[in-house]
């Protein structure tokens, strides 16, 4: 309700170590401040001093010293009370003239002085008060306490009399009070006998007044309290009674609440107790206490030393002697606590609290509270036996509140917006409410990322400042109102109004400020179709009216639609098309509104159907919190023909009146029934403004707060169809109360949510010298789910299937099975840490109601189970059943999250088998589904499960030993790889044995940062350190063998899976599978080179690559084409050539001849090739380029190189079929127009997707190629169209571990990729067509490994001779089996380098030699000079 903001201002007054005393006056905008000698008047807003009185020593000697002060309600006259017994009274008068107020603002000289906003000037007029001594008036007995009642005193004696004294000065002799002579009793019934006070020198200490409760409140010396009432308020002195406040002897202090009729007591004891008035028995009961848990502070504070109610009557503050500060609400909610304030290590709040207040005041709305702090003074003095006296110094502090806008316009609470206003701003929370533009869900399917993120988007608070134009002259702030749909804000001053949209982020003020200061909104503001409706008092015409404005017209008066009111109104509210208004003659008006014109920019047109006199049911008008209409009513739920019900806040009691249509007179509309009491200390209502008919039950239902007493809903309860009639003794509504952890502001009715704010503070010095030294106050949003309070409410009183009802339609919820779990968890914390027997336990109907929702029931009780200690478990799963079946469950439920949650339970519950088994499974089954995160948690619990633990029995359910078994997998060195290619990033550099010193082209970001551990792992660790173990009786041999059967057992899981999914040509997930679960991809695929790596059909496994990374296929301009067309047309012959002729390179030389259609090709990415300057194998130490000499970098961009060509577009989307094209190529062709011109944008969509899958690929390239799988190698590189990549896998074709078998098929899939190029997709020709050099070498290598195989069928020694006669290409050196296959993807880099440079010398060698007989080859085949240029310009010649 009320909550600090920013920090406490100290103000510095005139001597303020000597203040002992600040007062407010009546209307809050002037505060006197009291010293032992002088008198301060000040103003609140700006915080300016405007007189000064300082009495004479003379004075000071006669009368005393200033003890007390006290305003006159009109604010004309003070009086001070003094400490030998005198009354001084002063008279204020305002000496200002012309309107010119005290304070003449005038600008510098200078030019770069002077002020140029609004807001450096002051626009209150200060007004000039002049203060002067009128008269003393001696005070028989010390004056001990003041209180002012309409026009005359109250002045409390030492001598047990209550002075009655009037402001000229006489005293009222009549009607003064003597306290011997009242007669005291616990209530005001006849029987009760009434005794006054006999003992002697008891008298009031502290006296405070009411008019709406009907008399004083006082503390007694000996710590009594009591209420003084009388018959009538003139309080003749023959008809006063006292009524005791029972169970009450240790009061200090009292404070007397008007709108809620309560009266407070501060104790001894450090607590509050609030009191109100019986209306039967005229008792003083007990309403609740104002008390500290040991949460807020493990302690008693000391004495209670003052109490002050807020202006508005929601609040009351409460200090401590001994230091700090409480706000609790009307009826007992805690609010605030200095005690959990951050004032630093060395501040020890409970010897030294830095808010040691000895007195406070509100100011006007509340916005302020004013503090006199005392604190110790860091000089001491010495006296002259040497002991050190401590001096305290007082300080004013004041502390900036901002409050919620229900507290003086409670028809706020109709809608989910929650926002705070301040004395100049207002703080906006709108973020909250997850509905769509109209306010309501269209759909039961709510987007549970929406919510979420709605949700999660709304802890920040928007700040709107009020324009100084406005809040500069018409201080403080009274109303503020929004509409439903959260987009534009009103607020009213002193005077006028002003309103704000959201949309267009400008405020509207009146143009005219006369009209501004004409009115004054008296009773609230709101907003209703885009029309602003206030009730107001207008000054000019001296009449009550209401006043309607267009939202999007000028704020003028000549667009005002006015209806006067028969007296001042005091509540506004609205209900569908209807108006209710509550005026000062207690009678409350309802109005059917109609809009005529545009909305927002037309008139609304108000008629009276109905005026109820509610004189009857309140002592007085101002009692009445708040009125509001609703469709809800007692005796029926849903839709019905009746008109809306009227509900009435009368002090804290909630009244229902049921209106119904009248029938017997045709002049009166409505009649109203008997009021009904709902609840009693009622702060704030709730009703929906729209009935849902998928949750009626939550739409349907009025929501109460009742502060210390919780909240509490009237649910309506929905009879089964068939069983309307047979249980009409059942009631239609029930009341459930459930406490909070937080104060409601604002309810998401279909949300099931509740909305709050609470305080925090930062401490930005712990300097107790500075301005700062007191923390800095900060709001934060809060909010709750209530739907497991009303399900265990209704469980508990076995109205399952309504509690059913209502779980099924928030089943969309995404926060719908925390909720189950909330429900599950409170109720078994309580039974099973009962210390007695239950006699109707809850927990078996829990574990019932949440059975009936399948898709949740197993989550729930899991996520319970592990936020609970292990001694729980086995009354939970007692109840819910094994773990081992609910694991089974989830399984086949596919909830694979859930069942490993599961696994934690098991491990503590089971022998480690059990978990190990179903572990296993639940590997599988997230294998299965790509579940990568789950599987490598998976891998790691099965590697960390102890192998001697594996068949010990549990033999508790919860142990706390520690784990004498192997710990969990261990930490990888930091010079060892880790593969991590997750969507194209490289988390961790791999250290290879072989770089290249290619210069990667694009440049890119890194992170290096692994992925945070998941929750089970988090889990796993805690349980290792609790679980219990057998102790080890085997060998360390024997543990070796045993583990190391394990990790082959796990290895197996894992081969198993990454054969299938490259068989299936899944190698996305490949990658991913092997980055995530640290699989030695390169090891793997080597022995599975001539099985599952091995491709059957090149065209199927290049189009699965295609789909499978979505890599868009190539395509080649309309140009090019045309002149394919004219150069095929004059070569038929090339294209007749068989396909399976080993002289196929010379397919299309005429084509390869035309240098546009080339163009098509990309150049060298340089990924996986070498600068064309150098000769190929002359840097090269393998056939691969290593990652930490091409890429540093986390996350690659590289932008395709064939979007460098103007004449065409990579991307499916710019593809165009032509039949003139099909008649050439065959049946499938992509084909792109010539006019297509790639943009900018263009490049950059096409970039994003395609640039991270050419990482992906170019990486599993090194991959394959390591491997020595060179069948996905020429996949890859076709895909990839590096001409010098596919050069270096021809290279590794060379390798003595490929087969013959292994060369043939790399061959004939090139030959099939070629043949198919040319009939379905051109975008491939032009490559395919310029690597048939590389066909050409592959041919030779199979002549020459056919020719080996013969001659060592005769001879290895002749085999031996014949190679060093006749020299043949040596192959690759790096894929010999004792260099690179026996080498995991693991090793350190220094030990790559090592074990390959001694062989570093010969490889050269090797390499030149065959270059020069590539050269050679290359001359039999290709003798055309044209196009030995096109390919040197495009950086694919093989040299």
């Amino acid at each position: 309700m009320f909550f600090p903001i920013g920090w406490p201002r100290v103000l510095n007054p005139t001597d303020p170590e000597a203040i002992n005393a600040i007062v407010c006056n009546r209307d809050k905008i002037l505060f006197a401040i009291l010293t032992y000698d002088s008198l301060a008047i000040w103003y609140c807003k700006p915080c300016v001093p405007i007189v000064f009185s300082r009495r004479s020593k003379d004075s000071v000697e006669r009368y005393g010293k200033n003890i007390l002060v006290q305003w006159k309600p009109d604010s004309s006259m003070l009086t001070i009370a003094t400490s030998d017994s005198y009354l001084l009274f002063y008279r204020v008068t305002d000496s200002s003239t012309d309107g010119r107020g005290l304070y003449e603002q005038k600008d510098s000289p200078v030019t770069s002085l002077r002020r140029d906003s609004a807001e450096l000037f002051i626009k209150e007029i200060i007004p000039s008060l002049v203060v002067t001594f009128v008269i003393p008036v001696w005070i028989d007995g010390g004056i001990s306490s003041l209180v002012c009642i309409r026009d005359e005193l109250m002045v409390a004696t030492k001598t047990s009399h209550i002075v009655r004294q009037r402001w000229e000065g006489t005293p009222n002799r009549d009607y003064s009070l003597d306290l011997q002579r009242i007669p005291f009793s616990i209530d005001q019934q006849i029987s009760t006998v009434a005794v006054p006070i006999t003992e002697k020198n008891i008298y009031v200490t502290e006296i405070e007044y009411s008019p709406l409760v009907g008399g004083f409140a006082i503390v007694l010396s000996n710590g009594k309290a009591a209420f003084l009432t009388a018959q009538s308020l003139k309080f003749d002195p023959n008809q006063v009674q006292g009524i005791w406040a029972r169970y009450l002897d240790d009061a200090t202090c009292a404070a007397v609440n008007h709108k809620y009729r309560l009266i407070a007591f501060g104790r001894e004891n450090s607590e509050g107790v609030v009191y109100y008035v019986d209306e039967t028995t005229g008792s003083l009961e007990v309403s609740h206490t104002l008390s500290l848990s040991s949460k807020d502070y493990p302690g008693k504070p000391g004495r209670v030393k003052c109490l002050r109610w807020t202006p508005d009557s929601c609040a009351i503050a409460l200090a401590w002697e001994s230091g700090g500060l409480a706000i609790w609400s009307t009826f007992g909610a805690l609010l605030l606590c200095t005690f959990k304030w951050d004032y630093g290590l060395r501040v020890d709040i409970t010897r030294d609290n830095p808010l040691h207040i000895h007195t406070m005041e509100w100011s006007a709305e509340g916005y302020q509270l004013w503090m006199l702090r005392e604190s110790p003074c860091g000089s001491s003095i010495n006296e002259e036996n040497g002991n050190e006296i401590s001096r305290n110094t007082h300080s004013l502090v004041q502390l900036d509140f901002a409050k919620s806008p229900l507290t003086v316009n409670p028809c706020m609470g109709h809608h989910g917006h929650l926002y705070l206003q301040g004395e100049d701003r207002l703080y906006l929370n709108l973020g909250g409410v997850s509905t769509d533009n109209s306010g309501f869900h269209l759909n039961n399917e709510i987007s549970s990322d929406t919510s979420s993120q709605s949700l999660a988007g709304s802890k920040q608070w928007l700040v709107v400042p009020i324009p100084s134009a406005y809040s500069g002259s018409n201080w403080p702030i009274r109303y503020t109102a929004i509409d439903n749909e959260g987009q534009s804000i009103a607020v009213a001053g002193r005077t006028g109004l002003a309103h704000y949209s959201l949309s267009s982020r400008k405020w509207k003020l009146f143009g005219n400020e006369t009209q501004e200061r004409d009115f004054i909104v008296t009773g609230g503001l709101l907003w209703h179709c885009g029309f602003l409706v206030a009730s107001s008092y207008s000054l000019l015409e001296d009449k009550d009216e209401i006043r309607i404005y267009p939202r999007d017209t000028r704020l003028d008066n000549n667009y005002v639609r006015s209806v006067r009111m028969p007296s001042q109104v005091l509540l506004l509210n609205t209900m569908k098309d209807k108006l209710l208004t509550f005026c000062a003659n207690a009678q409350v008006g309802i109005f059917d509104i109609k809009v005529e014109g545009a909305e927002g920019s037309g008139s609304l047109e108000l008629t009276r159907t109905q005026t109820i006199d509610i004189s009857g049911l309140c002592v007085h008008p101002a009692c009445v919190v708040s009125a509001t209409l609703t469709t809800i009513r007692a005796e029926t739920a849903g839709s019905h023909p009746h008109p809306e019900s009227l509900l009435l806040n009368v002090s804290g009691r909630l009244l229902m009146v049921q209106r119904e249509h009248c029938t017997d007179n045709s002049d009166v509309l409505f009649t109203c029934g008997a009021p009904n009491v709902l609840a009693s200390c009622v702060e704030n209502v709730w009703v929906p403004s729209r009935i849902r008919k998928d949750k009626p039950h939550l739409t349907e239902a009025l929501w109460l707060f009742c502060g210390a007493h919780g909240m509490r809903v009237w649910l309506p309860l929905f009879p089964r169809n068939h069983q309307e009639s047979a249980h009409t003794f059942m009631s239609k509504r029930i009341m459930l109360p459930f406490h909070l952890r937080i104060y409601p502001l604002a309810i998401l009715f279909e949300d099931a949510i509740l909305l709050g704010a609470d305080n925090d503070t930062v401490l930005y010095t712990s300097d107790t010298d500075s301005p700062f030294s007191l923390p800095f106050s900060l709001l934060e949003l809060t909010s709750q789910v209530y739907l497991h309070q009303i399900l265990r409410q209704l469980i508990h009183r076995n109205l399952g299937y309504h509690a059913w009802e209502i779980a099924r339609s928030c089943v969309a919820l995404p926060y719908f099975s925390h909720s189950l779990e909330l429900l599950l968890h409170e109720v078994l914390e309580e039974e099973a840490t009962s210390k007695e027997p239950l006699p109707d336990a809850q927990l078996p109907s829990v574990i019932e109601f949440i059975r009936e929702f399948p898709g949740v029931w197993a989550r729930a009780v899991v996520q319970c189970a592990r936020k609970t200690e292990i001694a729980l478990w086995p009354y939970l799963f007692s109840v819910a059943g094994s773990p081992k079946k609910l694991l089974q469950d989830c399984l086949q439920r596919q909830q694979l999250d859930t069942a490993a949650s599961y696994l934690i339970i098991l491990q503590n519950l089971e022998p480690s088998a059990v978990s190990r088994q179903h572990a296993t499974l639940l590997l599988d089954a997230a294998l299965e589904q790509g579940r990568w995160e789950l599987s490598r948690d998976l891998v790691r619990f099965l590697r960390a499960i102890d192998p001697n633990d594996v068949e010990s029995p549990r033999t508790s359910w919860g142990g706390t030993s520690k784990l004498a078994g192997s710990p969990p997998t261990p930490s990888v060195s930091p010079h060892e790889e880790d593969l991590s290619l997750v969507l194209g990033t490289m988390q961790v550099s791999r250290s290879r044995s072989y770089s290249t010193t290619a210069t990667p082209k694009v440049q890119y970001d890194t992170t290096g940062k692994d992925p945070p551990s998941s929750m089970l792992e988090k889990t796993r660790n805690a349980v290792m350190r609790r679980k219990k173990s057998v102790p080890s009786i085997k060998t360390e041999k024997n543990d070796s063998k045993e583990s190391s059967a394990e990790e082959f057992f796990i290895d197996v899981i894992l081969q198993r899976h990454a054969r299938r999914l490259l068989s299936a040509r899944r190698l996305a997930d490949l990658g991913r599978f092997a980055a995530r679960l640290d699989f030695h991809l390169v090891t793997w695929l080597g022995r599975e080179r001539e099985r599952a790596a091995k491709i059957d059909d090149f065209v199927v496994a290049l189009k699965a690559v295609h789909e499978d990374f979505c890599f868009p296929y190539p395509t080649v301009s309309l140009s090019n084409l045309q002149k394919f067309r004219k150069t095929s047309q004059m070569s038929g012959r090339s294209r007749s050539i068989s396909l399976d002729s080993p002289d196929n390179e010379v397919i299309s030389t005429s084509i390869a001849s035309n240098s546009n259609l080339v163009a098509d090709l990309p150049s060298d990415s340089g990924y996986t090739s070498l600068p064309s300057t150098r000769p190929l194998y002359a840097s090269l130490v393998s056939p691969v380029a290593s990652l930490e000499t091409q890429f540093s970098i986390a996350e690659a961009k590289l932008t395709p190189r064939m979007l460098q060509d103007a004449t065409s577009v990579m991307s499916d989307a710019s593809t165009c079929w032509r039949d003139d094209v099909e008649s050439i190529v065959g049946t499938v062709c992509w084909v792109s127009n010539d006019q297509i011109e790639p943009t900018d944008a263009q490049s950059t969509s096409l970039c994003g997707a395609s640039s991270r899958a050419e990482v992906q690929l170019r990486y599993l390239l090194q991959l394959f190629l390591e491997a020595g799988c060179i069948g996905w190698a020429a996949v890859l590189t076709t895909i990839l169209r590096d001409i010098s990549a596919m050069a270096r896998t021809v290279r590794a074709a060379h390798a003595p571990m490929q087969t013959l078998d292994s060369i043939v098929n790399l061959r004939d899939g090139l030959l099939t990729l070629t043949k198919w190029s040319q009939s379905e997709c051109l975008g491939y020709r032009a490559f395919l067509c310029s690597i048939q050099s590389q066909t050409s070498l592959l041919n030779r290598l199979i002549i020459m490994k056919q020719q080996q195989q013969h001659n060592h069928s005769h001879s290895h020694h002749s085999q031996e001779q014949e190679i060093l006669e006749n020299p043949s290409p040596s192959p690759a050196p790096t894929f010999t089996n004792n260099q690179r296959g026996n080498i995991s993807r693991s090793r350190r880099s220094s030990a790559s380098h090592t074990s390959t440079t001694a062989t570093l010398e010969q490889e050269i060698t090797s390499d030149i030699y065959v270059d020069a007989e590539d050269t050679g080859f290359r001359g039999i085949y290709n003798n055309s000079t044209n196009i030995e240029k096109d390919k040197q310009q495009n950086g694919c010649s093989i040299s």
